[in-house]
């Protein structure tokens, strides 16, 4: 197996981890606003899921049925009282998919064995590259900090 050394500029990896730091601030800053438009996508979506559910009640009986495959399901039940349950796949009926939460960016996760934020060990890496007098880094120490951005 052939062996190949090869030297990355500091200056382009330093210059690349202060894009994403940049990046990654901006994020954290925006994540209480995106949470916010999260919480309010989510009671649109139910508004329209409630509002689909009764116009398919109301203007497609031919999909009410009692079996499994249904796509609008009712069954009763008179074990506990009077109960009627209805059941309705969303995916038959072409109902919009929820709305996708946002990711915390400043969650804290395990990098190796350590808990830390991203944006602590990007930083940290930053100040490390710049307090070296190299001009260059191996391909390894690159490939380890690519993991990251």
């Amino acid at each position: 197996m052939a062996s190949i050394a090869v030297k990355v500029p500091t200056a382009k990896v330093i210059a690349l981890l202060e894009t994403k730091i940049a990046s990654l601030k901006e994020e954290i800053a925006n994540y209480p606003k995106a949470k916010e438009e999260y919480a309010e996508a989510v009671k649109a979506h139910e508004k329209s899921l409630v509002a689909l559910t009764i116009d398919a009640l109301t203007n497609k009986p031919h999909l009410v049925g009692d079996d499994y495959n249904s796509a609008i399901r009712v069954s009763a039940n008179t074990y506990r009282g009077n109960r009627v349950d209805v059941s309705i796949d969303g995916d038959a009926l072409g109902f919009p998919p929820a709305p996708k939460e946002p990711s915390n960016p400043n969650e804290k996760t395990y990098i190796g064995r350590e808990y830390v934020a991203l944006l602590d060990v990007l930083e940290n890496t930053l100040r490390t590259l710049q307090m070296t007098e190299q001009e260059t880094i191996n391909a390894s120490t690159y490939a380890n900090v690519m993991r990251y951005l």
